[in-house]
């Protein structure tokens, strides 16, 4: 019976620390939106607040990473990992730091399915053995509407030589108003889909015109504003290795044109460039940049 106090008392402290660390260690989760593409990477951010008047350390814990997330489909079914993740890099989070971290739900989490999901983060604090979590975010997984597409050989000297894929453009909508042009690459065969990201705002005045050169690498031109377009160049595996603004110049307007070498090239329009530089730069020239043997008048 006299150790009974002492123990009453451990019990308390315990449930006092883990009360305090929980109302002075704050997470939260923010996704950069709450409607994305099929196979397109679902992105947002991690914050974590230190109020606890100590350094943490967020660090593997029995082979766990301190950064875990619960992710269910519509049934309320959960979603396993996979197992070829890495673990979350360990950070130190001084006493009243604020930390940012990048994440990508989708990266270990498969959402590939047309439907709803809901997401939440899971922060382990190995100090106090405690889990903090985030609100539950509620994300749409739907798909565009398909615009074109066109299967290519991949090139000699890729090491994926004499396989195909498949190049895919489509329109989504962000919002009410606001509609993007997308690109998917996937394998031909397969179905494996390598890549789906926005290439920009797009406007379906005019439809986006598009060419494949001779080592094919896809070219896409599409009307972004009035008058304003964007120029792409994507390689093989799906980067774009080349992005441009251009704009309409009176009746000039950007236009992709293919050599019978396969040669795809941009003409017509005007740069962004050309249209930030001062009209006085382009009519005028400097005394100094007069070519020599002209009278002085």
């Amino acid at each position: 019976m006299r150790r009974f106090p002492s123990l009453a008392l451990l019990v308390f402290f315990v449930l006092f620390l883990t009360g305090t660390a929980s109302a002075q260690i704050i997470v939260d989760l923010k996704l950069d939106r709450t409607l994305y593409l099929a196979d397109e990477p679902i992105t947002g951010e991690l914050s974590i607040v230190n109020r606890a008047g100590q350094d943490l350390i967020f660090g593997d814990s029995d082979g766990l990473s301190w950064l875990d997330f619960t992710v269910t489909d519509g049934a309320g079914n959960l979603i396993t990992p996979s197992r070829d993740a890495q673990a979350e890099k360990p950070i130190v989070l001084s006493a009243g730091q604020s930390y940012k971290h990048k994440v990508t739900i989708n990266r270990r989490y498969s959402m590939t399915s047309i439907g709803t999901y809901r997401v939440k983060a899971s922060v382990i604090f190995p100090q106090i053995n405690r889990v903090f979590q985030t609100r539950t975010i509620t994300v749409q997984v739907t798909e565009g509407q398909p615009m074109w597409s066109q299967i290519v050989g991949v090139p000699q000297g890729h090491p994926d030589a004499g396989t195909y894929r498949e190049y895919a453009l489509m329109t989504y909508y962000h919002g009410a108003r606001s509609k993007a042009l997308y690109f998917r690459l996937k394998q031909s065969d397969s179905g494996y889909v390598y890549r789906t990201y926005p290439i920009g705002d797009y406007m379906s005045l005019r439809p986006p015109t598009h060419a494949i050169d001779s080592q094919n690498q896809l070219h896409v031109l599409h009307m972004t504003g009035p008058q304003a377009y964007k120029y792409t160049v994507i390689n093989i595996d799906g980067e774009p290795i080349r992005q441009q603004k251009l704009f309409e110049k009176g009746a000039s307007r950007p236009e992709l044109k293919t050599s019978s070498y396969g040669d795809v090239t941009l003409v017509g329009g005007v740069s962004e460039e050309e249209v930030k530089t001062p009209y006085e730069q382009v009519e005028f020239h400097r005394l100094s940049e007069r070519p020599p043997g002209l009278p002085n008048f």
